[in-house]
């Protein structure tokens, strides 16, 4: 996919810059120089404060880490075997269980925890708030070498791991720059998610959109190459620039196949826990129930009477099929109360949600349970409570959904889902006025500003 648009990528290289140098301002060339002499201890242990210090971000960062530069007496800029992920707390999920979900050793996660715990009350997490990981592997484990976790707009609190193996925490009081962004183009083979990458934009934003949309497209008819779409996030920095935290949308558009478009602008009524995806006249996205409850999937079966591929007879096919690699994500589709979760002949493992009115969901042949959930949990819509498989009749990993009105099934594809409530009238006019900023900031950045854009449909590459 062709990318272009001058402002965006000069924004994308802030952290390959400071990459180049430390906090003193030492060049790179510099420090190696008084570098060659040191032994491969303190190397290997510098190059942890190296990779933490181009991403971790504020003044107090700056001077704490030099302190600690100092008395280590140098370090080098080499990352090559560090990981960097940017992660985004999900509904319902704790950050033990984020820093878990990428991989990280348990013990390191959890003497993490306990040193942030010192610095602030980990209750306060909350979904959406977005962590900066740096791991590297050492043998088989994944070592935790520590994190920036951003929470709100203006809240940053670092995790470092020291020299001996302990971890220490610190909230830093920095000066937030927000900037917004815009990503435009034509979805490709890749599919929505994956385009929406390629021109730049953060894993969290990118996904965002596929969230934004998943009450009101058919992503398997209404989206494929040649549909396109538009994506606005702000972008939170320093004082010298380093990205803090990235990837909040304000605004979302989808051309289907169709040529039906739909926009959504992202707003947090006054008392509300978190934003949510509103049309221009304050009608809410969200519903009742997902369509979907999963991303990057595709539809590998529908509803209705089909052969089975096992058995070979013709039989109702209650639900439909959305083809995944095991271990993909499976959210509930609504909120509500688990009624079962084991197995179930032919569905392999299976969670069941109520999610009353008469109203519940299914959710088949899936490899594990989200930890700690049992018959009886309250989940909400969103909260990861599996994860694809291919147990009981299965012919390859997959997700089977399915909807349910008084127990009789439903196409998840069609079904009249209930609409969620509307902006009441003494809202209504705050978010008028955000949504008035964001076409403001949308058509100075379609007149060039911090845009990205892409040429059309174009083949992934293998």
């Amino acid at each position: 996919m062709l990318r272009t648009g001058e402002n965006h990528s000069n924004c994308e290289q802030t952290n390959t810059k400071l990459a180049d140098t430390d906090l003193s301002g030492r060049s790179r060339a510099e420090q190696t120089s008084k570098t060659q002499s040191k032994s491969n201890f303190f190397f290997r242990n510098l190059i942890i404060a190296a990779s933490l210090v181009t991403s971790f971000a504020g003044t107090m960062a700056h001077a704490q880490i030099a302190r600690a530069n100092s008395e280590n007496q140098a370090f080098t800029g080499a990352q090559n075997a560090v990981e960097r992920r940017v992660v985004s707390i999900a509904a319902g999920e704790t950050i033990l269980a984020a820093l878990l979900r990428i991989g990280s050793d348990r013990v390191d996660a959890q003497n993490a925890l306990n040193a942030l715990a010192r610095t602030i009350d980990i209750r306060d997490i909350k979904r959406g708030d977005q962590i900066t990981v740096f791991m590297r592997q050492d043998n088989a484990t994944k070592r935790l070498l520590g994190f920036n976790l951003a929470s709100g707009a203006d809240r940053s609190i670092t995790v470092t791991r020291t020299i001996d193996g302990s971890y220490r925490s610190r909230e830093l009081a920095t000066n937030m720059q927000r900037r917004t962004l815009r990503v435009a183009g034509v979805i490709s083979d890749a599919g929505l998610v994956a385009s929406v990458q390629e021109l730049g934009a953060p894993e969290r934003a990118a996904e965002s959109i596929a969230d934004a949309f998943a009450y009101d497209v058919d992503f398997e008819r209404e989206i494929g190459p040649g549909a396109s779409f538009e994506l606005m996030y702000d972008r939170v920095s320093d004082a010298r620039g380093a990205v803090v935290r990235e990837g909040e949308p304000i605004f979302a558009r989808i051309t289907t196949l169709s040529g039906r478009s739909i926009q959504l602008y992202r707003f947090q009524p006054p008392g509300a826990n978190q934003a949510e995806w509103y049309n221009a006249q304050g009608q809410p996205a969200r519903k009742f129930l997902m369509r979907t409850p999963i991303n990057g999937a595709r539809l590998t079966s529908n509803f209705g009477t089909r052969r089975h591929p096992i058995s070979g007879y013709s039989r109702m096919h209650a639900g439909i099929d959305f083809g995944a690699p095991i271990g993909t994500p499976i959210y509930a589709a609504g909120d509500g109360v688990v009624g079962r979760a084991g197995i179930m002949g032919g569905y392999g493992n299976v969670v069941d949600i109520e999610h009353g009115g008469g109203w519940s969901t299914r959710y088949g042949h899936i490899s594990r349970f989200a930890p700690g959930l049992s018959a009886g949990d309250r989940v909400h819509q969103g909260q990861i409570i599996a994860y694809v498989g291919n147990t009981g009749r299965s012919t390859g990993p997959h997700l089977h959904f399915e909807v349910r009105k008084e127990g009789a099934p439903l196409n998840p594809m069609s079904a009249a889902i209930p609409q969620g409530r509307p902006l009441p009238a003494d809202i209504i006019a705050r978010f008028n006025v955000q949504v008035a900023r964001v076409d403001v900031a949308r058509r100075e950045a379609m007149a060039g500003v911090n845009v990205a854009q892409n040429s059309g449909p174009t083949r992934a590459a293998n």
